[in-house]
């Protein structure tokens, strides 16, 4: 996301983003979202991160999911969400991390997980809207930590008016409006969901390549998922 040039709203002042209260220009990471390293436990309200209840209704139709998993693939740009005891799956596309000048993504890989505690709010934030290029939708953070050990990558809206479905971001994964409201709701009340981030396209359980249209074969919930090799083993 474009954390240096997007503007932030203070009352009905715009301000330009390194110009944000409480805020310096090291705020903004090269390779995440801003970090709220003044008030990280803040209330969701208080901290400005709620509200624009028009942009979206919570959706209340939604399957129930036992053990919910995420695989994030930055060359399929997929984010596969699934429930192996339910059966549930459905895939995502999404754009990423912008290519750094070996090739690679900047989103980091490796083996993530949601917080454990589904109410703290700055991790399940339901309506960011400060800055304002989060548009009110759903922020879900990730326990993977930037280069200086911070908290700042996680799953999010698309930033532009339609998704870019390319390596785009400077960092965290971003997806169409309407998938990302689903992805926050159905893994809301799952703490410490596991979110695996790989470069590799994600393979199912049949060695087929997961994508959009596919309708990918799930392992069983006492298999051991292949993960690509940039991961290895959970």
């Amino acid at each position: 996301m474009s954390a240096r040039i997007a503007p932030c709203i203070l009352g009905a002042v715009l301000l330009p983003a390194a110009c944000a209260v409480g805020y310096s220009e090291d705020d903004y990471s090269e390779d995440g979202v801003l970090y709220d390293e003044l008030n990280p436990g803040a209330d969701v309200n208080a901290s400005g991160k709620a509200d624009h209840d028009h942009v979206y209704d919570v959706p209340t139709d939604l399957p129930e999911l036992v053990e919910p998993e995420v695989i994030i693939s930055l060359d399929g740009l997929t984010a596969h969400l699934f429930d192996r005891h339910t059966g549930f799956s459905a895939v995502y596309p999404v754009g990423v991390g912008r290519l750094s000048a070996t090739g690679d993504s900047i989103t980091p890989t490796g083996h993530f997980a949601t917080h454990a505690d589904t109410s703290e709010y700055w991790w399940y934030i339901p309506r960011r809207a400060i800055p304002e290029y989060f548009g009110g939708f759903p922020f879900l953070r990730f326990d993977a930590q930037n280069s200086r050990g911070q908290y700042t990558y996680g799953a999010h809206g698309p930033i532009t008016e339609t998704l870019e479905r390319d390596y785009v971001s400077d960092g965290c994964v971003r997806m169409r409006g309407e998938d990302i409201v689903e992805l926050f709701y159905l893994v809301r009340n799952h703490g410490s969901t596991p979110i695996t981030i790989q470069r590799e396209v994600e393979l199912d359980a049949f060695g087929d390549p997961v994508d959009i249209d596919t309708e990918p074969e799930l392992w069983l919930p006492d298999e051991e998922i292949v993960y690509g090799e940039s991961v290895g083993p959970r």
